[in-house]
């Protein structure tokens, strides 16, 4: 899980990396250690653990 001092990692609602845009509305949601970010037609599918799968842990 990253420190309070770094900032949490954003994806979208198909547990990819997300880069925002302009214009666009987003329903953002604090999960266990990253964010959400969902676009108004979207919904949340069922996510694996984001931060193993995105950052595994060094030994």
């Amino acid at each position: 899980m990253p420190n309070r001092h770094q900032p949490l990692p954003l994806y979208d609602g198909q547990g990819q990396p997300l880069k925002l845009k302009l214009k666009v509305t987003y329903k953002l949601r604090v999960k266990n250690g990253y964010i959400l970010g969902l676009q108004p037609d979207q919904r949340q599918t069922r996510l694996p653990n984001l931060l193993a799968a995105h950052h595994p842990l060094q030994p």
